[in-house]
């Protein structure tokens, strides 16, 4: 989402509270001058019903859940990979004879397990559990037994942790000689790669739709910039974040705190915006991955939340000739009217030499608007678009058609945006997409097309999927652990909230889990009580020097934003008042 417009006076920030109805769709904004409880936990919030729903004049913005059923029928009868198919190709994978999985196109005949079964047709073993630890070991050495969900397939198998990387990726990894001493997981459920979540604006996700809601379906993005009540929430948040004249400097706490909000719904990296950029405070919890503090060693990620100038789009086009960009995430196309369209066009004459941004590195955000002609040209340069259908609605009445774009040869990316319009976290998103897809495009995209936008995809448009996105040899180990059905992977992640993950790992590093797992996580991580589910959380580490923020805990970043946004309420500088802090979950 484009948050240009006009900037409001560098005044103080504002928090939101929690809905007492839960996520908030509702397009109703709260009355002027209405005031919120303080009395909300910042942490945690039940409401007092489910998740509401809404509709406005311009779409269909029902919330809903629908599981999308991608259950496949499984054997583990050897002999199928041996003799089935004699001579035909029933499933269509174009295997001949000797298909290693006869009823399941597979045509790559990955056997990761190497018993004869194509891993497209193997089930994972186990009932689903909460994760537990069965030996403590080294640090640095961790292997986690469960479902898999990898590169090469879905089966049941090790993952081997050495320091920060995947040492080992196998049915087993036991015989390692690196698994020699090492702690031991068993999942007892689903180890996927972490989530990526290629668009957020980081430092707003201290607000909700209680803070702001918008007044109408608008056409363009350069209209709801402008309510009043917008405006005084851009206020708070420029005051809390020290810009302007602000006596006050917490941009460390709302980086932190927005990026709790996604690792405890499995997101291990975040493109959240932030700034000033590349913070020290951004290095610690889930990937700050549009920073330096990537620890990945390189930052090759550009974000533009408004359209550039020409001297700001050559030297786009500069850094990406000279390898100095390996991404360019550039907000056009939200809307539905004129306006939005026109930016994709003038896109390609804004830079002194026409079109140098269409290029593999560049991804269109939102893209509200685009049609078949769009996304053949973005198809055609290899670009990619990231989709955030639930602000798209709730804004716009309408989001970009998926189908369309994926059938022009586009590959797409899912993500939240934000939590005042968007969703609260990754997981919610997953959810939404599913409803649209389910209610406007008859379900043409699978769970697995779902899981696949906010891991391997996205790694590839923001230019990391030499280190993150999948379960390989080599990449880092960033993973998480969700309960579900084993053998119907994907859906259990579209069906899980923070209260399914059992844990999180960023570089090996657990940051968030059941407490079954707690053994092996740092002492300082502390307990945290997610909708009746006892869970930790580790965010305080070592710091080397007080002003990087990196040894605060969870109840020093809450206290501190909602403190600072309480007084910033008692300066009465607006009509509105935004404190508490929205929860880091709303509980279903």
């Amino acid at each position: 989402m484009s948050t240009s417009g006009t900037t409001h006076g560098g005044v103080d920030p504002v928090t939101s509270v929690a809905p007492t109805t839960g996520p908030a769709t509702s397009t109703t904004p709260p009355t002027a001058g209405e005031t919120t409880s303080a009395a909300t936990d910042p942490v945690t919030t039940s409401p007092t019903s489910g998740p509401a729903t809404s509709s406005s004049s311009g779409g269909d913005t029902t919330r809903g859940v629908s599981t999308i059923d991608t259950t496949i029928e499984t054997t583990n009868d050897p002999s199928l990979g041996s003799s089935g198919e004699t001579g035909e190709d029933a499933d269509g994978d174009g295997v001949f004879g000797g298909d290693n999985c006869p009823d399941i196109a597979n045509p790559d005949q990955i056997d990761a397990d190497g018993d004869g079964v194509g891993a497209a047709c193997e089930a994972c073993d186990g009932a689903p559990g909460p994760p537990e630890v069965v030996s403590l070991g080294t640090p640095g050495r961790l292997r986690i037994h469960g479902c898999l969900v990898t590169s090469d397939g879905v089966y049941d198998g090790d993952v081997l942790i050495v320091d920060d990387q995947l040492a080992c990726v196998a049915a087993d990894c036991s015989g390692d000689p690196e698994a020699v001493g090492a702690t031991v997981v068993d999942a007892h459920g689903i180890v996927m790669p972490g989530l990526l979540n290629a668009h957020d604006h980081i430092q707003f996700d201290i607000f909700d739709a209680s803070d702001w809601a918008p007044l109408n379906v608008y056409t363009n993005h350069n209209q709801w910039t402008n309510e009043a009540r917008y405006g005084a929430m851009v206020d708070a948040k420029q005051y809390l974040n020290g810009e302007g004249n602000s006596p006050i400097d917490r941009g460390c706490e709302l980086n932190k705190y927005g990026e709790l909000k996604g690792v405890i719904a499995g997101t291990t990296a975040i493109v959240g915006a932030a700034n000033p950029a590349n913070r020290p405070c951004y290095g610690s919890l889930a990937r700050t991955i549009d920073q330096t503090p990537n620890d990945l060693g390189q930052d090759k990620i550009q974000v533009a939340t408004l359209f550039p100038t020409t001297p700001a789009a050559d030297g786009v086009c500069s850094a990406i000739s000279g390898d100095a960009t390996d991404a360019y995430l550039i907000h056009i196309g939200e809307g539905i009217d004129a306006t939005a369209k026109s930016e994709f066009t003038k896109l390609q004459t804004v830079s002194t030499v026409d079109g140098c941004l269409f290029k593999p590195e560049t991804s269109i955000v939102h893209g509200t608007v685009l049609g078949a002609p769009e996304f053949q040209e973005m198809a055609g340069k290899a670009m990619h678009l990231i989709w955030s259908p639930h602000s798209d609605v709730l804004l716009y009445g309408a989001t970009a058609d998926v189908p369309l774009a994926r059938a022009s040869g586009v590959e797409v990316v899912l993500a939240p945006n934000w939590s005042i319009t968007g969703s609260q976290n990754l997981l919610d998103e997953l959810r939404y997409a599913d409803m649209i897809d389910d209610t406007q495009w008859g379900d043409q995209l699978t769970a697995q097309d779902l899981f696949e936008m906010v891991t391997g995809a996205a790694a590839r448009a923001l230019g990391v999927d030499a280190f993150i996105g999948v379960i390989e040899v080599g990449k880092r180990a960033d993973l998480l652990i969700v309960a579900g059905d084993n053998n119907d992977p994907y859906a259990a992640l579209l069906a899980a909230t923070p209260a399914e993950i059992g844990l999180v790992l960023v570089d090996g590093r657990p940051l968030y889990g059941d407490v079954g797992v707690q053994a092996f996580a740092p002492p300082e991580c502390e307990p945290l009580d997610l909708c009746g589910a006892d869970k930790f959380v580790c965010v305080a580490e070592a710091s080397v020097m007080p002003a990087d923020k990196l040894d605060q805990t969870l109840d020093d970043i809450a206290s501190s934003l909602t403190d600072e946004l309480v007084a910033y309420d008692a300066m009465n500088l607006s009509a509105w008042d935004f404190a508490p802090i929205t929860p880091l979950y709303v509980c279903p």
